[in-house]
């Protein structure tokens, strides 16, 4: 009769029978482990909007990954909606009693996608984070109608309430249009340097990428309000004339001389 060869057991069991006291903590752990992992995510969206204006409904998923259907940002003059949510939080973040994820929105034309951070005294903090949206959403605060489409790189953004702490980030306005009353100005495409100033305003310093016009301003924001707008732009005067903004131009800029390419240039010396 042949022999039956012995089956190896496997160490674990033999190491567990041997510390039969290791079950119970083993098993506690385990049983935490399962508990945290499954989270409600509605534990997650109040870590996501304490203190930070932003409403969430539809909730679904865990704490750790979790979205919402419906997503705004509520500020005091208005309401913003985000459209879809989606949020990946970082479970070292909350060892530092400043909980971060990384979140995602959707909507036609409107996109963020970006750490962000809820920080002491209200304060929140985005980081590396991508954002698109059309130059209409920002109509009510600007002077003149404008048309295209925003998208920004937001290297760093802190802001404590409608106060903000710090900035560093770039800003493309591409298909820009301007309407001069009568007529719409096809501008091209422009980007900004975005920074803050140190006391709670932004400093941008914008140049022209394609189009008809070569710009060159700094534009100097200020809190709670007020700034100003210096440096210059060029662009055939025959441009300006045919969208019959030759007026509009002379409440803002101070025409100087025109290049050997024939293009007129103007300085601008504007306050906020």
């Amino acid at each position: 009769m042949s022999e039956i060869e012995a089956i190896p057991m496997s160490p674990v069991p033999v190491f567990l029978k041997t510390h039969k006291k290791l079950w119970i903590p083993l098993g506690a752990a385990l049983f935490l482990v399962f508990v945290i992992s499954n989270i409600p995510a509605i534990w997650g969206a109040y870590l996501l909007t304490r203190g930070t204006g932003l409403a969430l409904s539809g909730v679904t998923g865990t704490v750790w990954n979790g979205s919402a259907s419906l997503a705004s940002l509520r500020q005091p003059a208005q309401e913003y909606s985000l459209g879809q949510l989606s949020w990946s939080l970082s479970p070292l973040s909350l060892l530092t009693l400043s909980p971060c994820a990384q979140i995602t929105t959707k909507l036609p034309m409107q996109q963020f996608d970006g750490e962000v951070c809820s920080g002491s005294g209200g304060a929140v903090k985005v980081r590396n984070a991508d954002v698109s949206l059309p130059v209409a959403l920002l109509q009510a605060k600007l002077p003149v109608p404008v048309q295209g489409q925003f998208s920004s790189h937001i290297d760093e953004l802190e802001l404590r309430g409608n106060v903000l702490l710090k900035l560093k980030g770039k800003l493309t306005w591409n298909g820009a249009r301007v309407n001069t009353g009568a007529n719409w100005l096809d501008l091209g495409s422009y980007a900004a340097e975005l920074s803050d100033n140190g006391n709670n305003g932004i400093s941008a310093k914008l140049f022209h990428l394609a189009g008809p016009v070569d710009v060159d301003l700094q534009v100097e924001l200020a809190a709670p309000s007020g700034g100003k707008v210096t440096g210059g732009f060029a662009a055939p005067k025959a441009f300006f004339e045919s969208a019959n903004a030759i007026d509009m131009l002379s409440m803002f800029a101070q025409e100087e001389r025109v290049d050997e390419q024939g293009k007129t240039h103007y300085r601008v010396d504007m306050n906020l």
